[in-house]
C-alpha cells in the first residue's frame, strides 16, 4: 500500500450508542434527480432540483447475550425512528468523514435464509430509510 493510500472502517452509533456486531454497512450514495433535454441531434441531461435520499443498509453478527437481534426487531415492530451516525475510519481508528442520518425509519427487517451444508454467524440485516443525509465534519 503506498504511504497516502488509507485503509477504511466503519462505526455506526444509533441514538449516540454504538450497537454490538457491525459487519456490513452496504453502499451509499446521493442522487439528484435528471430530465432529459431534447435538442437539435442531442438529448442532454440536467438536473431537476430534486435530491434523493436512499435507504441505508446495515448488517449485524449477533453474539450470544447481545441485545442486539432484539433491538432492531423493536426498531422495525415498533415502527420507531431514530438518528444513525456512519463514521469512517482509517485503519488505527482516526475518524476522517462522519454523516449524519437523521430520523431513519427500519423499512426492512431480514434474517438471511438458513443452510445446513454451508453454515454461517447467525446474522440480522436492516435497511434505513432516513429523513435527511447531512455530512459533517470529522470529530
Amino acid at each position: 500500500m503506498q504511504r497516502s493510500d488509507q485503509a477504511e472502517k466503519h462505526r455506526v452509533l444509533i441514538d449516540g450508542v454504538e450497537i454490538d456486531g457491525l459487519v456490513n454497512v452496504g453502499e451509499y450514495s446521493l442522487e439528484k434527480g435528471q430530465i432529459e433535454v431534447p435538442e437539435f441531434k442531442k438529448i442532454r441531461i440536467i438536473q431537476n432540483g430534486i435530491s434523493k435520499i436512499a435507504p441505508i443498509m446495515l448488517t449485524y453478527k449477533i453474539k450470544k447475550d447481545s441485545e442486539t437481534l432484539k433491538f432492531f426487531r423493536e426498531w422495525y415492530m415498533n415502527d420507531e425512528t431514530k438518528d444513525v451516525t456512519k463514521i469512517r475510519t482509517d485503519a488505527t481508528g482516526t475518524e476522517f468523514a462522519r454523516t449524519l442520518y437523521q430520523s431513519c425509519e427500519c423499512v426492512r427487517y431480514y434474517e438471511p435464509a438458513f443452510d445446513g451444508a454451508a453454515p454461517t454467524y447467525a446474522q440480522v440485516q436492516v435497511t434505513l430509510a432516513p429523513y435527511e443525509v447531512i455530512p459533517l465534519d470529522a470529530v
